[in-house]
């Protein structure tokens, strides 16, 4: 178990890292013949972590790096987009802004070689700061990549952490740690931060990536898993999904939560082929994560949706 060499420190922002969300963003139905991403409601917030900030993050050094690993729903699939959360310190509250480094990592069993970067500075504290980053023209081939954070100042700035109880164990960090003499990468689950449990079970970084894949579009890429779908943000009682059948026959749309156990079926029946709407009220459920599924007689399908609130 590796130990860290810098400290915790209390996030001065916490009030404004309460929903770290996108602005909406409206999305078409889609084809059930062509596109993974079968289900999505009709208006979204597109996000990949559960949006529960904690109060406490890492002072990291010149130098020193945080990263997560991401893999394309499918390829070539070129970056388009990057951003953080930065954050502040009791004492030093007035430096998240300083400048920094977007990197990107080569694959492997930990991050790789450099494939780029760009240094950037946040204009918005505790909140989601996106980045154009197509001007690297980055196009990822085949498997996954890792985008992180460089710092280029000691201390600032501070990258948000999510403590949701949904782990993802795609969190790295480069530093020099304790009893080292030169930086490495570690996976949070194998660092000791002083906590009761690993870094890996207690947090996860809150980075996301944009980019174009084949069939899909724009899509913001949550971490790595062995099914990636988009998530929806969902702050309304009431909601409607929508969806494009290519022929007529039964549709089951099915609501699971985060487990994948079935919480309730929200529509049982045969329908026409073209595109449907399906009303939702949310007003009944606890916020967190869920799927929505659609099965047919071809395929069946998820969408990942956080309820906000």
């Amino acid at each position: 178990m590796k130990k860290v060499l810098f400290f915790i420190a209390l996030a001065a922002p916490l009030c404004v890292l309460t929903a770290v969300e996108l602005p909406n963003t409206s999305v078409s139905a889609v084809n059930l013949t062509d596109n993974p991403f079968l289900l999505m409601p009709d208006t979204i917030q597109l996000a990949y972590d559960e949006g529960m900030p904690v109060n406490f993050g890492f002072k990291l050094t010149t130098g020193d790096r945080m990263a997560v690993r991401f893999t394309p729903p499918s390829h070539p699939f070129k970056i388009t987009q990057a951003c953080y959360v930065p954050i502040g310190w009791q004492d030093d509250p007035d430096n998240w802004n300083a400048q920094c480094d977007l990197v990107f990592l080569k694959d492997g069993a930990e991050p790789g070689i450099s494939l780029g970067k760009k240094t950037v500075s946040a204009t918005i504290q505790g909140d989601l700061n996106w980045f154009d980053v197509s001007s690297l023209n980055l196009t990822i081939t085949s498997g996954g990549f890792y985008y992180g954070v460089e710092n280029k100042a000691d201390d600032n700035p501070g990258l948000a952490l999510d403590g949701d109880p949904t782990k993802h164990h795609v969190s790295w960090m480069y530093v020099i740690f304790q009893g080292e003499t030169s930086r490495k990468w570690s996976n949070f689950d194998n660092i000791d931060a002083g906590l009761p449990v690993n870094l890996g079970d207690t947090v996860d970084l809150i980075l996301r990536v944009k980019g174009d894949a084949p069939g899909i579009g724009e899509i913001v890429l949550e971490p790595d898993r062995v099914e990636l779908v988009p998530a929806s943000s969902i702050v309304a009682s009431k909601t409607s999904l929508s969806y494009t059948l290519p022929s007529d026959g039964p549709v089951v749309i099915t609501l699971l939560d985060a487990s994948g156990r079935t919480v309730s079926t929200l529509l049982s029946s045969n329908a026409s082929a073209g595109s449907h709407t399906l009303d939702w009220n949310t007003s009944g459920l606890s916020k967190g994560v869920y799927f929505v599924q659609l099965a047919t007689k071809d395929a069946v399908k998820l969408a990942k949706v956080v309820l906000a609130n």
